[in-house]
This record gives structure tokens, sequence and C-alpha cells, in this order.
């Protein structure tokens, strides 16, 4: 019981090093990809990806840790992220413990309609509740195409949680 205690304390303690270097990878100047002033959303891929390996609980932790993160750097500081993204990954493991399989095309679908319900309530809340101009212009030029490319780094995400959990040995 001790030695998967350990092995269990070793595995989360890797996961929340691997949203600590998404989040330094995404909210600090000159470390982020910028694909034409696009930048990519690492801790809600990593989020979704964590919430299909752990589960409900542990997806919602990890999900409320990463949005604490991304909340840090947010003008509003507001708890949008951490609950948002608590909700999501208690989500992503409830849908695998219920009715879908853990694959990457699993992977692949939870982060597009995790990335579409970001950018839609993000809209709705914070462009056009503000009164803020063009928000068709900012949906479609920035939001939209960062959620594709974050799209893009599913598989990446997806293959790096799930050989932790192999290494690991404790599978659920």
């Amino acid at each position: 019981m001790r030695k998967e205690r350990k092995i269990l304390l070793v595995r989360r303690g890797i996961f929340v090093l691997f949203l600590l270097i998404a989040h330094i990878l995404q909210n600090t100047a000159g470390f982020s990809p910028s694909f034409f002033g696009v930048h990519v959303w690492f801790l809600l891929t990593l989020t979704v990806c964590l919430g299909l390996f752990e589960r409900e609980v542990a997806g919602a932790a990890y999900g409320l840790f990463a949005g604490a993160l991304w909340d840090t750097v947010s003008p509003l500081n507001d708890g949008f992220y951490a609950l948002l993204f608590a909700v999501v990954g208690a989500a992503c493991g409830i849908l695998i413990n219920t009715l879908m399989r853990n694959n990457l095309r699993t992977a692949l679908l939870l982060n597009t309609l995790a990335h579409l319900l970001y950018i839609a309530l993000y809209t709705v809340f914070f462009v056009l509740a503000q009164g803020i101009g063009n928000a068709g212009w900012l949906f479609l030029r920035y939001l939209l195409p960062s959620a594709a490319i974050s799209i893009l780094f599913t598989p990446f995400a997806y293959l790096a949680v799930r050989a932790v959990m192999h290494r690991t040995g404790l599978r659920r």
C-alpha cells in the first residue's frame, strides 16, 4: 500500500509539473509559440487530457489548478478559468467513465468541444457583455484560430499523459 501511495504521489507531482510548464509556455512572453499573433492554449488542452486519464475528481482538481494558474495572469481575476476548467476536467472524466473510450480520437473530440465552449463563453461574458466593438472580428481573427491551433497540440499532451500513466503502473 505504501509503494502504491508513493507512485500515486509521484504521478500527480509530474502532472502538476506538466501544468506549471504549460502555464509558463502559454503565459510568458517569448516562450509561447505564436502564429500570426495567435497563441496556443496549452492549459485547456492538458486539462482535458488529464481528465481523461485521472477521471472526474482528480480531473476537476487539475482543472481547478490549471484555471487558477490562468486566472493569475488574467486581467479580471474573477475565477472564470478555474471554474470552467474544473467543470471541463470533471466532465471529461465522467464521460470516459460512462460513455466513451479513452483514446486519441476521443481526446481530440473532447478537446474540440472544450475549446469551442471556452471561446463561446469568453465571447459572451467578456466581449459582448463588456460592449467591446468588433466582437465578430475578434472571434474569427483571434479566438477561433487559437482554439484550432491549440487542438493541434492534443496528441502531444495525450501521449505525454498516457506515457506517465503507463510508467507509473497504476492504471484506473
